[in-house]
């Protein structure tokens, strides 16, 4: 028995053609109208009473097993037998099905992802293995070598990143936009293990265009520390990231000088105190950072010290200035560059010379005297600075240093204090008293009795508008005679026995 090869069923496509025959729906009869002879002749059965409710395009009669009509089941057959269909197969069909052999070609390479040491991990089914040896070296030698499974750190990112490998370049830096830069950099490292050349330089080019965080910066720096790129879009992240390390260091000291002799001249108040904190702000972190103070150079930070010290002096002798501003406010100027560059030096543990410079200044001590307290009053503020830091033990001044800053300024200090408590600007008076107590009792005692008996004479006159140093009186005391009586009869007990 001839065998004949078996029909394929047609495939219903998306096109204007008409649809297949079927048991419930008769071919349409062309229309006379619509023929292309030219001498049509009549039929010679023609239908004498035609539908005249066709049915739709699309209906059907669903005919139930065991109640087929005897007069339809002729017709049935008819419409059952096979017809031959002169108009070819859609396109559509072809091109579906050879789109199934494509992919069947393309399946068949597989692996899984899993965690080091852990159980999680996730199947991977790629289906373009030549896009995957085209851009990735990584892949291109598991597939070689027929590997089935890897192993990763992080098995999220590893497959946000396998996700993103079949994306367009649109659509990849879409997706990376959405998920930000700390993100990004952590999908360039997986890119970076996965060596795929067509995503590490999507990442690269999202950074190296986008603003970073101190945290980002800082996690590229730790990134590039541990992989190599040659990307020409890498130098242009490095030069955001650093620069040379002998121009930083000169470049930091010089700019930083600059900037303070900028502010030390300024004759905005408002501006000066907010630039003053800036640049103090700054270098105060530059030095948690960098524990090598070379930036700072400490002979021109002294030098602006210097160039101080003369204004105030020029101010106090009258001599003429090109500055229009009353005389209170050009000597709170240059007060408030001193007191700031004395912070600065001792954030930087360059201070001890200013003590000894501040200690020295006999001329200015003189002309302290000759001005009213509203006016000289500002000269004080410098040493209530030097007298905090040497209380907290900010400084580490020889004894002979601390005996001069004392003899030269606590007297006017001690005269001084009521109107620095009429306008404090800041200074907390009770911690000042406390350090300036304990500063005083690191001098020899010979000193402190000196020094403390000037100061309970101006107590006892002034009351509120002196320092009350009560407490370190009170240890002085308890040091020069308490203690010495009961000291030296131990020794003369020691001496009898």
């Amino acid at each position: 028995m001839a065998t004949h090869p078996r029909r394929r069923a047609s495939t219903w496509c998306c096109s204007f053609s008409p649809p297949p025959a079927s048991p419930d729906r008769k071919l349409p009869i062309k229309s006379p109208a619509h023929s292309t002879n030219p001498n049509p002749t009549p039929s010679p059965n023609p239908n004498p009473n035609p539908n005249p409710n066709p049915r739709p395009f699309l209906s059907r009669r669903i005919l139930s097993p065991g109640r087929v009509s005897p007069i339809d089941s002729e017709q049935i057959a008819t419409d059952l037998a096979p017809v031959a269909d002169p108009t070819p197969a859609p396109a559509c069909v072809e091109e579906e099905s050879s789109l199934l052999v494509n992919e069947e070609a393309c399946t068949d390479f597989k692996f899984e992802v899993k965690e080091k040491g852990g159980s999680r991990g996730f199947a991977v089914d790629l289906l373009d293995r030549g896009v995957l040896c085209e851009n990735s070296e990584f892949f291109r030698d598991l597939i070689e070598k027929d590997t089935t499974t890897i192993e990763v750190d992080n098995v999220d990112l590893y497959k946000d990143a396998i996700q993103l490998i079949d994306s367009s370049e649109k659509d990849f830096m879409s997706s990376i936009v959405k998920i930000g830069v700390s993100k990004a950099i952590d999908l360039l490292e997986a890119m970076c293990t996965i060596k795929y050349e067509s995503g590490i330089v999507s990442c690269l080019k999202y950074i190296e265009a986008a603003p970073w965080t101190e945290n980002e910066e800082e996690k590229l720096n730790i990134l590039f520390s541990k992989i190599k790129l040659k990307e020409p879009m890498v130098e242009d992240i490095v030069l955001r990231l650093n620069q040379k390390v002998d121009f930083a260091s000169s470049a930091e000291g010089d700019l930083a000088i600059h900037l303070i002799q900028q502010i030390a001249n300024s004759t905005n108040s408002s501006a000066r105190k907010d630039m003053q904190s800036l640049v103090k702000g700054i270098l105060c972190e530059s030095s948690v950072y960098q524990k090598d103070q070379t930036g700072l150079n400490r002979d021109s930070l002294y030098q602006l010290c210097n160039s101080c010290l003369t204004s105030l002096k020029d101010l106090f002798k009258g001599e003429v200035s090109t500055d229009t501003r009353p005389l209170i406010e050009q000597v709170s100027s240059q007060v408030e560059n001193l007191t700031w560059i004395f912070e600065i030096l001792i954030n930087n543990n360059m201070a001890e010379e200013f003590v000894d410079l501040w200690g020295s200044q006999e001329e200015l001590v003189k002309l302290h005297e000759c001005y009213s307290p509203m006016v000289r009053y500002e000269l004080s503020r410098v040493s209530v600075c030097v007298f905090i830091a040497l209380g907290k033990g900010k400084l580490q001044c020889k004894g002979d240093v601390r005996t001069q800053v004392f003899n030269s300024w606590f007297r006017p200090t001690l005269l001084d204090f009521g109107w620095l408590k009429r306008c404090p600007k800041g200074l907390d008076f009770r911690m000042f008293e406390e350090t300036l107590g304990k500063a005083l009792l690191t001098l020899p005692l010979v000193q402190q009795q000196r020094l403390f008996e000037e100061w309970f004479s101006c107590f006892s006159v002034r009351g509120m508008e002196c320092p009350n140093l009560s407490t370190a009186f009170q240890v002085w005391w308890r040091r020069s005679f308490i203690r010495s009586v009961v000291h030296s009869g131990r020794g003369d007990h020691a001496v009898t026995s």
